[in-house]
């Protein structure tokens, strides 16, 4: 094996200071320097090992297998090839040599054979979730994404909807512009491990595929003061496609600050909420929001037409009139006063 040649003697030393120890602790001294991170120093200790020739036969291919580990996470994962495949010809039924073997192959970019390796893998060990998410994983390497599918879908099983395997089928679903399909997965995850981002995720997947009303759904049953500024946006958007003023008509008359938090600038915040509830039949709140939309910003034109047509609502001409006047002041191409 190339490793043997590249050991340096502080390598010798540490592998001289276990060698006395039976193979059991040799083993567990490797397991716990891959554990820590250590993989440079896990390979080295390993191949001493293996070129001092303490140790039981049988045990040569469980000290290669941690070699190649370490191989790998060292970004040396060609020369762990070699190392896996000597170490199968002596234990052809572990399931964790072909894990690794494809993990190696699929660093160096042997794709097919990776895949191949993984499929064995999970033959033989039916029952791990998270080595059908890496299966997955190479077969999307070479887009075959039907096979794909079917091990995340076995992943979640196995997991039972665990966050891990949600997160797969989520990515899956987006990554092929299934919004549809994401939605499943995306509400499954966000009520095991609920995170903004994932809540936003959900959201925006909503908006997008025109459901609205799943919108208010999921943003309804957090507080508005936790909500960020592109979800109180959605919030507000999502009410006025539904025409439903009542969000509205409450921010008018708290003065809410969830109004200041829109992803918009307030004044055109304040004249959507009037539009809000001049459509749902409050022309009061309406002339009170449209109020202040223009104390914001007094040289919008649109704003005194608007306002006009609050004040012809509520019954008072003579004020709508001065209104349409001063939004023809401030633009001429609006038409005359009635």
């Amino acid at each position: 094996m190339r490793i043997l040649g590249l050991i340096g003697c502080c390598g010798c030393l540490l592998a001289a200071g276990i060698a006395g120890a039976g193979d059991a602790d040799r083993l567990a001294e490797l397991d716990r320097l891959l554990a820590s991170g250590r993989a440079e120093e896990a390979a080295r200790t390993a191949a001493e090992l293996l070129a001092t020739e303490v140790l039981e036969p049988r045990n040569v291919w469980r000290i290669q297998q941690r070699l190649a580990v370490g191989l790998v996470r060292s970004g040396r994962a060609e020369e762990a090839v070699p190392v896996l495949e000597e170490a199968l010809a002596v234990a052809p039924q572990d399931p964790a040599l072909h894990l690794n073997l494809g993990r190696a192959l699929r660093s160096v970019g042997h794709g097919g054979r990776a895949v191949a390796e993984y499929g064995l893998a999970v033959s033989l060990q039916p029952d791990r979730f998270d080595w059908h998410l890496e299966y997955a994983e190479a077969l999307l390497d070479l887009n075959i994404r039907r096979d794909a599918l079917e091990q995340i879908r076995r992943a979640r099983e196995l997991c039972r909807d665990c966050p891990e395997a949600l997160r797969g089928e989520v990515n899956f679903r987006l990554e092929d512009g299934d919004l549809a399909a994401a939605v499943e997965p995306l509400r499954a995850l966000q009520s095991v491990a609920p995170t903004s981002a994932t809540r936003a995720l959900l959201v925006q997947t909503l908006w997008n595929l025109d459901d609205a009303e799943g919108v208010v759904a999921v943003l309804d049953t957090v507080p508005e003061a936790d909500l960020g500024a592109e979800e109180l946006t959605l919030l507000l958007e999502a009410d006025r496609r539904l025409g439903d003023p009542e969000r509205a008509l409450r921010w008018v008359e708290s003065d809410a600050a969830a109004v200041r938090r829109l992803q918009r600038p307030e004044h055109q915040a304040w004249a959507l909420l009037a539009e809000m509830c001049l459509a749902g039949d409050e022309p009061d709140a309406a002339l009170v929001a449209i109020d202040r939309a223009i104390a914001l910003e007094p040289r919008t034109a649109a704003y005194h037409q608007n306002r006009a047509a609050i004040l012809v609502a509520l019954g008072r001409e003579d004020a709508a009139r001065d209104a349409l006047e001063r939004a023809r002041s401030l633009d001429p191409r609006l038409g005359r006063a009635p």
